[in-house]
């Protein structure tokens, strides 16, 4: 026995470390399935309590602020129809010619204008007649929900965005024209029209929906104090207008935003768990992703994806709590808690903190154009301003709208050539209707538009 025992050799070297290899990658193999089952798990427990709660998660679920279509004719097909005839390649000439109108329109009449550059306006409109008229039909119809093409994946998504950013240059262009010319009922309908397009945004407004859509509501709110300055349209199309605008963002846009950014993560995650547990919470008829948003082919890869999903639904939960309260409460505890927090999961939170600002000075800039197109329709009627805005309660304004940074009324102020509608802004100061961002500040002190009063003629 003892001879056997001596003549047994060792493993070569060679084999002990293959060996060793296949032994380390067996136990990282099985530690590996291990971490994915209770990530898929988890990431499946954190929908299970969405699904429990009665909480959106599926975009249909957010599609309760559009319209049902009972006409049998849809908005959507004619924003299709137009988005499509409109190319993204002269958006640099267009935002261009934007500025010039802006910056002359209050200052310059009609007559003064480049006879070059009206012509090229009047031409490139005349040229885009047709795409225009489908944007105005679109207006008059109900949309029941538009695909922007953000389940597809970033190319499409940014494709869309390029050519509706087109479509707001060339119908606030029309609007600035047709208020230079003094055709200002159309001007009003041009407007409309431009607002009403935006509700393409309301089917997945996610937090990059809602800052495009944030960026062209403030380019439509500054085509209607330039038409409020320069212009004197009729009652009726300044009544239009209000009630147009008012519905543009709802009171509840911090919530609907995190929700659909919520909605996002389950889509992508639906391809992350077994379909065993999603069959569970998820609709079937809800296709696969694959098809639409590309996903790493790499276990390692979607495990983290898997991970960080996890990490991502508890944070959007609190943000959600959070953007439930009162004006300006999401404000503090969300920038409070951002700043607080140090832990990666927090990043969200950070982007939740910007988002809310956001939110909260495009919801408090569109507050106070209702309330300037408010002050103009009692102006008209009795021939002066009125002392406070309690004046235009009731008759031309249900109420004064909330400041989102403040929790109370928009503030007014009148002098013998302008008034000034406006919230307080980020800084929480009064500033007196100051817009201009004072020295190494990017964000000006406070929110709101002035109107010059126009000299009697």
């Amino acid at each position: 026995m003892g001879k056997t025992l001596q003549g047994k050799k060792p493993l070569p070297w060679w084999r002990r470390i293959l060996l060793g290899l296949m032994l380390t990658a067996m136990v990282m193999l099985a530690a590996l399935m291990l971490i994915s089952y209770i990530a898929e798990r988890q990431l499946g427990a954190q929908i299970v309590k969405v699904s429990q709660a009665g909480e959106p998660i599926t975009f249909a679920d957010l599609q309760d602020k559009l319209e049902p279509n009972s006409t049998g004719e849809d908005a959507a097909r004619y924003y299709v129809e137009a988005l499509s005839s409109i190319g993204p390649d002269d958006i640099e000439v267009l935002r261009r010619v934007n500025i010039f109108y802006r910056k002359n329109i209050t200052s310059l009449p009609a007559e003064q204008f480049p006879e070059k550059v009206r012509e090229k306006v009047t031409n490139n409109l005349a040229n885009v007649q047709p795409v225009l008229e489908k944007f105005d039909k679109g207006a008059s119809l109900p949309l029941s929900g538009f695909d922007i093409g953000i389940k597809q994946g970033r190319e499409v998504y940014m494709t869309v965005l390029r050519r509706v950013r087109t479509a707001v240059f060339l119908l606030s262009l029309r609007t600035l024209d047709l208020t230079l010319r003094g055709e200002d009922d159309a001007a009003i309908s041009s407007v409309i029209s431009m607002l009403k397009m935006m509700r393409i945004f309301d089917s997945h407004p996610t937090m990059h929906a809602h800052a495009a859509k944030a960026v062209f509501l403030a380019l439509a709110c500054q085509d209607i104090r330039l038409l409020l300055e320069r212009g004197c349209p009729s009652e009726e199309s300044l009544a239009k207008l209000h009630k147009v605008l008012l519905e543009t963002i709802p009171a509840d846009v911090l919530e609907r935003m995190f929700l659909a950014e919520r909605v996002y993560q389950i889509e992508v995650a639906r391809n992350l768990i077994p379909k065993d547990i999603t069959s569970r919470f998820l609709p079937d008829k809800v296709p696969d992703l694959p098809e639409r948003i590309p996903l790493p082919a790499s276990r390692w890869v979607r495990l983290r994806i898997r991970q960080g999903s996890v990490r991502y639904l508890r944070d959007m939960a609190w943000l959600i709590t959070a953007s439930r309260r009162p004006w300006p409460e999401p404000l503090d505890v969300i920038a409070g808690n951002a700043s607080e927090s140090t832990e990666k999961s927090s990043r969200l939170i950070s982007s939740g903190a910007t988002f809310a600002r956001s939110a909260g000075e495009i919801l408090a800039f569109v507050r106070c154009n209702t309330v300037a197109i408010a002050i103009e329709r009692y102006r008209r009627c009795h021939g002066e301003l009125p002392g406070s805005l309690d004046d235009i309660c009731g008759t031309y304004i249900d109420s004064i709208p909330s400041d989102p940074f403040t929790g109370k009324k928009l503030l007014y102020s009148y002098d013998g050539k302008s008034y000034v509608v406006y919230s307080v802004g980020i800084n929480r100061k009064d500033d007196g209707g100051t817009f201009r961002p004072k020295a190494n500040e990017k964000s000006p002190p406070d929110r709101g538009l002035r109107i010059r009063l126009r000299e009697p003629e």
